[in-house]
């Protein structure tokens, strides 16, 4: 989930991470037509079940009924190309992956993030596509319940944050993913260092992309910054970087009145 409108950057609170995918749509592009689409977009979240299907298995899938999203919406805004493009008997699908690297910088093939987006013959987004690595990261209870909440939240555009009262929030019972878990299936971070307070672990990734628009190569670099509980190995805060979005989550504001950051790297 990409925030694609990249000119500057903006501060602004954490958001739980029921708030993920609301990050990831409603921060790509806030002018133009693609904010025209966006807000359409916005406005079928609030009749989910007319507009939506979710398949929630190895892999999170988000099938858009009534597709808003066109293909370059993404590509000519990220400044990036999708690692390939597919054709499929529907249409076209763009593979967009992030290979893991160690601790000195070299790729880890095997440890790919990768996101997959399925596009109807008039170019519109239809299905949306999280492989399991992402989910260890975004479990899925909290992914669809953010999803299920999108229409209900009011946008800042003045300070590109969506605030949602209380008694909308969704109610997930499952807990954060635990640090053992998350090792396991990313394996071992970039770097890592641990206090009384926290336990800090930072993952770095490279999008593999046959082009790059000129002065806009950092968009690669993309890194997933992680705070635990040293007590319980839960996860607390989550820090990530995608193609230039920044996602900033905390754990522990589930259920309170949030304001969902939509910060963009410019």
């Amino acid at each position: 989930m990409i925030d694609f409108s990249l000119r500057r950057s903006l501060t602004s609170r954490p958001g739980p991470l029921r708030w993920l995918l609301l990050s990831a749509l409603l921060a790509a592009g806030l002018s133009g037509c693609v904010y025209l689409r966006l807000l359409e977009l916005k406005g079928q979240f609030a009749e989910f079940d007319r507009h939506f299907r979710v398949e929630n298995g190895e892999h999170f899938i988000v099938h858009f009924l009534h597709p808003v999203l066109y293909r370059d919406d993404f590509t000519e805004l990220s400044k990036l190309d999708p690692t390939r493009v597919e054709t499929t008997p529907t249409g076209k699908r763009t593979v967009q992956v992030y290979r893991k690297l160690d601790a000195k910088d070299q790729p880890q093939p095997g440890s790919d993030i990768v996101f997959v987006l399925d596009f109807d013959r008039d170019d519109r987004l239809t299905t949306w596509d999280f492989a399991p690595l992402f989910m260890a990261l975004a479990p899925a209870p909290f992914l669809e319940a953010s999803l299920r909440s999108l229409g209900k939240g009011k946008v800042d555009e003045g300070k590109h944050q969506l605030q949602v009262s209380p008694g909308d929030l969704p109610k997930v019972t499952a807990r954060p993913p635990k640090r053992d878990d998350i090792v396991k299936r990313l394996g071992p971070p970039h770097e890592q260092a641990a206090n009384a307070e926290r336990t800090l672990a930072v993952y770095r990734y490279q999008m593999q992309t046959p082009r790059v628009d000129e002065g806009y190569e950092d968009r690669r670099a993309s890194s997933i910054k992680l705070e635990y509980d040293p007590k319980t190995d839960e996860l607390v805060k989550l820090r990530g970087k995608f193609c230039g979005l920044k996602i900033s989550i905390n754990f522990r504001q589930l259920g309170n009145s949030t304001q969902v950051p939509l910060e963009t790297v410019r």
